[in-house]
């Protein structure tokens, strides 16, 4: 039998009672987790008075029918629901005034404690450290309401002991757990780590409870619902389907919370700013209240996962829509420009929005022309001023050219790129860039030691001898280390003007952990370091091996030098590849 849970305001819950076993620790709450509550109630009361949310919503209270006794065993929320009877306990003078009693709590470990709760009686907090906690939280309610308006009281009350109809109260998410599960296992997974029920875990409560179903084929349409779910969230904890649609920051504990947030935000679901529950809360109002049935809700949700499942099945599709994701773009934002749009026409939506979103916008009617925009464009950028542009538009050489060749089944791997942190490096050396730290310099130096140990030619061997020399020297190596530097600089070609070596054509995506490694070693050190990553399986990003591998340029007589020409070669293939790519030409389907 599943669980059953709905949304019950404390009105409900008076005249109940609540037994607390001795597998649960004792009260423990502090003066400010007291006053923090009923700040939260006044708040929200404050607000109700001016058209503010119909309730205020307590986290999950997990109980378990006693039906031989009549009562409930409290799994979770004892401290939570212990406070609320604190408070009703002090207001009970109001309480007698509506005809009203609260809800009875009694501790398994505390013989009495039924009866001190209804009249807590300070004279006794010494008398065990639960009471002595209840004692002081009782004191802290004291003093919230002393130098308040008498008329606090009954607001305060009022939040608390409306019922639905009586207008905004407030109300505690109620888990029942069936009747074959046990309360113990279940309070341990909630308590031993704090680990709180998700809001997947009470959706899927909603949506497995006989009366949102219509009769008869309940037990059916449960189980296929229950199949469903299960399938749904086997392909999310795919990291590759995951990181196409997410932008990695923020994961839910369970993954297929994201996709019920969704679907609530699409609807335009409205709740307060912080609330854990909320997508609950939507799916709660839909069930509950709208009386709508779960197997119809449910069949909005596996659409919206069934869109989602569809553009990663479409190799155009999971490439723009992934690079958008990963530029910030919310998935929400894009189901909606996808509304109303036949494939082909989606896809140059996808395209516009994101020569917007890379600052390369421009008319695509004529490709010659957008082939010349793009490369005033691109020759204007500079690094550190134009550094996010950049990194932007090299991740999109890279899905663009992937997305070039029509002979390829590749796909851009955005799971293995969303979990590095990528930057922008230059590919040779920045004069700029030369260490002047002591312990810079001796890493700087044992980087191209071994590339100079293999050269065959005279002057790179007197290079390595230099190099091996200084290295055996203590201390700092001052003016020998910047004359040594220079001489390395010149023999492989970088020795140039650093204003041009700022540009976009000297510059490709490298993960942090080699950017901090190499960020200042010459073009062949870090050549070698990078196909070394690539050969051991190590993810690195096409384009980047491209450029080390001297695809781009025209001219390799020389494997081991990056010269200004092929800064000029790379530029304009980057150049050209994206004109394709936004005119749509050579593009694989």
């Amino acid at each position: 039998m599943a669980a059953q849970l709905s949304l019950r305001p404390i009105s409900d819950l008076l005249g109940e009672r609540f037994f607390i076993p001795s597998y649960q620790r004792g009260y423990r709450w502090t003066k400010r987790q007291v006053t923090e509550l009923l700040d939260d109630i006044w708040e929200f009361q404050a607000l109700a008075d001016g058209g503010g949310s119909a309730f205020y919503c307590l986290q999950p209270i997990v109980v378990k029918r006693r039906a031989e006794l009549g009562d409930w065993e409290l799994v979770d929320g004892q401290q939570r629901l212990t406070t609320i009877h604190l408070v009703l306990t002090f207001l009970r003078d109001l309480m007698q005034a509506l005809d009203q009693d609260p809800f009875r709590l009694a501790y398994e470990t505390r013989k009495d404690s039924e009866a001190f709760l209804q009249r807590i009686d300070s004279a006794q907090a010494d008398k065990n450290i639960d009471y002595f906690h209840i004692c002081n939280a009782y004191a802290a309610i004291e003093t919230w309401f002393q130098g308040r308006h008498g008329s606090h009281r009954m607001k305060v009350l009022q939040a608390l002991v409306n019922d639905d109809k009586a207008g905004r109260n407030v109300r505690v998410i109620w888990y029942e757990l069936p009747e074959a599960q046990a309360a113990i296992p279940a309070f341990t997974r909630l308590n031993v780590g704090k680990i709180p029920l998700t809001n997947s875990e009470l959706v899927r409560a909603l949506f497995l409870r006989s009366g949102n179903f219509a009769a008869p084929a309940v037990s059916q349409e449960q189980l296929r619902i229950a199949q469903e779910w299960d399938t749904i969230e086997k392909v999310l904890q795919s990291d590759q389907f995951w990181y196409f649609m997410h932008s990695g920051a923020g994961i839910p504990q369970n993954r297929i919370e994201y996709l019920f947030d969704l679907h609530a935000r699409i609807e335009g679901w409205q709740t307060e700013p912080g609330d854990p529950y909320k997508t609950f809360h939507f799916f709660n109002h839909r069930l509950q209240e709208e009386k709508r049935l779960a197997e119809d809700e449910w069949l909005r949700v596996k659409q919206s996962f069934m869109s989602l499942e569809e553009w990663f099945n479409d190799r155009v599709l999971y490439h723009l829509v992934g690079f958008l994701v990963h530029e910030g773009e919310d998935i929400q934002g894009l189901r909606v420009l996808a509304q109303g749009a036949a494939k082909r026409a989606f896809q140059a939506r996808l395209r516009d929005r994101i020569a917007r979103k890379v600052g390369l916008a421009c008319d695509w009617g004529d490709p010659n022309a957008v082939r010349e925009v793009i490369e005033v464009r691109l020759a204007d950028l500079e690094y550190g001023r134009d550094s996010r542009r950049i990194r932007s538009i090299l991740l999109l050489f890279n899905v663009a050219t992937l997305l070039a060749n029509p002979r390829s089944n590749l796909r851009f791997p955005f799971d293995a790129f969303k979990k590095e942190a990528w930057d922008i490096e230059h590919v040779k050396a920045v004069a700029s860039d030369r260490p002047d730290k002591a312990d810079a310099q001796r890493l700087w130096l044992s980087n191209v030691a071994d590339y100079f140990a293999h050269c065959p030619e005279d002057q790179d061997q007197d290079l390595s001898i230099r190099i091996r020399a200084l290295l055996t020297e203590q201390g700092t190596y001052g003016q020998a280390f910047d004359a040594l530097y220079d001489d390395i600089l010149r023999r492989v070609g970088e020795a140039n003007d650093p204003d041009v070596d700022n540009g976009i054509g000297n510059l490709a995506l490298l993960d942090k952990g080699t950017n901090r490694a190499y960020k200042n070693a010459i073009f062949p050190v870090k050549r070698r370091w990078i196909l070394g990553l690539d050969e051991a399986g190590t993810f690195v990003p096409l384009c980047t091996r491209n450029v080390f591998l001297k695809c781009y340029s025209k001219d390799i007589a020389n494997m081991l030098f990056w010269s200004p020409r092929d800064a000029d070669s790379y530029r304009a293939e980057i150049a050209s590849t994206l004109s394709k790519f936004f005119t749509v030409h050579g593009e694989a389907a």
